[in-house]
This record gives structure tokens, sequence and C-alpha cells, in this order.
């Protein structure tokens, strides 16, 4: 029995288009280099659960880098850190200025709240 043919065709959407907020490649710091630069030029802010740098960039746009290791806990536990702190990050108000923003997550970090991740940010935003 040959299969019905929709008259409606789909064209591919554009995924930034479709997802507003993601994060595209463009908004995450990706390069080595960068990540090197980032920890030895950029201002340090130690909290308990985190150590966040921060330095500024020419471009546009913020990115954010992560790092979350296995002492945090499991892969369900780092990913859980990592959607939070994403969110957290483009919730910022100061997003608008070029920055490179590394975060390291400490083992504290899985009882964090969101929240509390966007106050950490915020302020060390506003020092850079």
């Amino acid at each position: 029995m040959p299969r019905a043919v929709s008259a409606f065709v789909r064209k591919p959407m554009n995924p930034a288009l479709a997802h507003p907020h993601r994060f595209t490649r463009e908004d995450r710091l990706r390069q080595k280099v960068a990540i090197q630069r980032t920890l030895k030029q950029g201002r340090k802010k130690v909290f308990p659960e985190l150590v966040i740098y921060a330095l500024r960039n020419e471009l546009p746009h913020p990115r954010l880098g992560l790092a979350v290791s296995r002492k945090v806990g499991n892969a369900v536990v780092r990913n859980r850190i990592k959607r939070r702190l994403r969110e957290a990050f483009r919730q910022q108000p100061v997003r608008t200025r070029g920055r490179d923003v590394l975060v390291v997550a400490r083992p504290g970090a899985r009882q964090l709240s969101m929240r509390t991740m966007g106050v950490y940010l915020q302020q060390t935003l506003e020092r850079t």
C-alpha cells in the first residue's frame, strides 16, 4: 500500500530563529587560547561553590565557558549545574558588552539555586 504524500513540504528552519535563547557556538567560549587568556588575564572572583573569571573581549556579545568536573557529581548533576549556569548567564542584564566569562564549578555547586548563581555572576560582571 503506497504512503500518502503530504502536500505541505517543510523547509528547514534556522535553529537560532526557532530557539532565540539558545547558546550558539558564537556564544560559547570554546578556543583553548581564549580560555587560557581568560584564566590568566581575567578578573577572578572566588565563591565557596564557584570560581568565576571575567575578561572583556572585542566582540559585541559575551561568551560563556563552563568547567564542571566529575568531582561535582555524576552526569545528571553536572548537566543540571550547566543548564542552571547557562540560564543564569542568559538572564544577566549586562549581557550587551563583550566579555569572556569562565565558570569553574566546585563540589558545593550542586546545592546552589539558579538565583544564587545569577547573583554570583552579576557580582562578577559588574566589576569587569
